[in-house]
């Protein structure tokens, strides 16, 4: 493997190739709100927040009336939504820097993914902790040990992807690494392949020889990443022709179930709940579950009830997409796409620990993920699958590095820390409310409007223009009485730019109840309201 700086690749597909030095990108950061994050819950099933829309006489146009119930109890957020991957390609020095650890915080993230996308499937996270000649994905790669100590340094949750190559005994020694005590001598046990995994306290000691005394606990654990998309080199011929995963099945019921030479998610699953039964442990899906050989399917009926969560990536486009086509992606893609997966799952939860504008690297020539377009299309969807009821979700990913088509799926550049368009997203979403307020919107409307209550009572309202003409918005809200409103505004003129422009905060009062909100092109406007004092 060709490693000269810094391996990057096409979403999670492995495709890798030295780090080409990103320019230098100057974004203009609307300033970071804390504020306050109840215990993460998930909704009991998602509930219309739009549910009168399309039913407003308001028309797409100038002067379009929007309808806020302030009064309504909302839908809960779940907090997991927002969420990013950091891969262990950006290294254990990139792990500790100061500006890694400030995009975290300023974005809002709430939940990080390791150790990063197809390199979870040949990540032997044993060989890299103990630094072994052999095993180890790439010499330079981030440890275990600098996760843990990333953790502890956030204080964020984390979500583990276990490689469906590696052993039951294996998995459940990870589970340990990070959970366990030292003091621990439960026996983990002896693989299929003859190795002794030694007790719980042996690898929770390891852990603590590695700068990390307490356990950095992970609740959330993946087996596998995109298992369907296995090479027929490796998992034979049911695997597509095109496949980029080296795992040793495509075939959905073998994932779960293994067979005569491998451990399945089933093993697996088993295996780390026997270390710590607290965790939620989530198997490999699609959206459309016939796909991929019917893997969906298969995947459901053969976990039943073992199943904590369904995990889906989900792409807008396999190429550089028009203004246009971004403009209505995420509306178009989150709704219907969960649509036939969320019936069949019942109350599983659905986790999307990949998502981005654009799958394939080498498609993206026109560097679209590094633009204003795509922010736009990063708040949609999250709000999208707030909407949606989706429990968990990771962009890909916080910093990725520059790929060989020149484009780069990260928030931040790599080597700079300097932020992408699509950082602005996340942290809009940041400083978000914890629940979702019903909205009358008009089903044709050329903008997105997302009301959200904070814990506090206050109200703050994420509007999204992604179009080349202006909007002014009449907004009104039902069942508050007197508030005031301010409103700050990020927009572009191209959606192209590849930084966002500040436009100065507006005070604004009603009249007769109702607030006028201009909304500039390719923009995030956010709106806070409060009662007057």
């Amino acid at each position: 493997m060709l490693v000269t700086a810094l391996m990057i690749v096409s979403a999670c597909s492995g495709h890798e190739s030295a780090l080409i030095p990103s320019a230098s990108v100057t974004t203009i950061t609307v300033a970071h709100v804390t504020t306050p994050k109840p215990t993460m819950g998930l909704p009991s099933s998602p509930v219309d927040t739009t549910a009168n829309r399309g039913d407003s006489p308001a028309r797409l146009g100038q002067n379009d009336l929007v309808t806020v119930d302030a009064g309504a109890i909302g839908t809960l957020i779940d907090q997991r939504l927002f969420g990013t991957n950091v891969p262990a390609w950006l290294g254990p020095e990139r792990l500790r820097a100061p500006w890694l650890l400030d995009a975290l915080d300023d974005a809002g993230v709430t939940t990080i993914r390791m150790p990063g996308g197809s390199w979870s499937n040949e990540y032997g996270w044993s060989a890299c902790e103990l630094r072994l000649d052999e095993g180890c994905i790439w010499d330079g790669a981030a440890r275990p040990s600098d996760f843990a100590a990333l953790l502890a340094a956030t204080g964020l949750a984390g979500i583990w992807t276990v490689s469906i190559n590696e052993t039951a005994q294996s998995a459940a020694a990870l589970v340990a690494f990070f959970n366990g005590s030292v003091d621990d001598e439960r026996n983990i046990g002896v693989d299929r392949e003859g190795v002794d995994w030694g007790t719980v306290g042996d690898w929770a000691r390891v852990r603590a020889a590695g700068g990390n005394s307490h356990p950095a606990p992970i609740a959330l654990w993946e087996v596998g990443n995109e298992v369907y998309g296995g090479r027929p080199d490796a998992g034979g011929d049911q695997c597509a022709p095109f496949g980029w995963e080296n795992v040793w099945t495509c075939d959905g019921a073998t994932y779960v179930s293994g067979d005569d030479e491998h451990d399945g998610y089933l093993d697996i699953r088993r295996a780390m709940l026997d270390v710590d039964p607290t965790i939620e442990v989530g198997a490999v899906g699609v959206a459309d579950p016939s796909s991929w050989s019917n893997w969906g399917n298969e995947v459901i009926e053969t976990t039943a009830p073992e199943l904590d969560f369904y995990v889906v990536h989900q792409y807008g486009f396999d190429s550089s997409p028009s203004p246009e086509e971004t403009a209505r992606r995420a509306e178009e893609m989150w709704g219907p796409s969960l649509s036939d997966v969320r019936e069949r799952l019942g109350d599983v939860p659905i986790a999307v620990t990949e998502y981005n504008l654009v799958s394939f690297e080498a498609g993206d020539a026109e560097h679209s993920m590094t633009t204003v377009a795509n922010a736009l299309f990063i708040a949609d969807s999250i709000g999208q699958l707030a909407r949606s009821g989706v429990a968990i979700a990771n962009q890909w990913n916080l910093a990725n590095g520059t790929t060989e088509s020149g484009t780069d799926y990260g928030m931040v550049a790599a080597d700079t820390g300097d932020r992408f368009p699509q950082f602005e997203a996340m942290a809009s979403w940041g400083r978000a409310g914890e629940a979702m307020l019903p909205v009358d919107l008009d089903q044709d409307a050329a903008y997105e409007v997302y009301p959200t209550r904070r814990s506090d009572g206050s109200i703050m309202v994420i509007m999204l223009n992604p179009g080349d003409q202006p909007q002014t918005l009449h907004l009104e809200f039902e069942g508050l009485d007197g508030p005031t409103m301010v409103s700050t505004s990020i927009g572009a003129s191209s959606p192209d730019a590849d930084a966002f422009d500040v436009y100065e905060s507006v005070d604004l009062d009603p009249v007769d109840g109702v607030f006028s909100v201009m909304l500039p092109p390719w923009s995030i406007t956010e709106v806070q309201l409060g009662d007057r004092q």
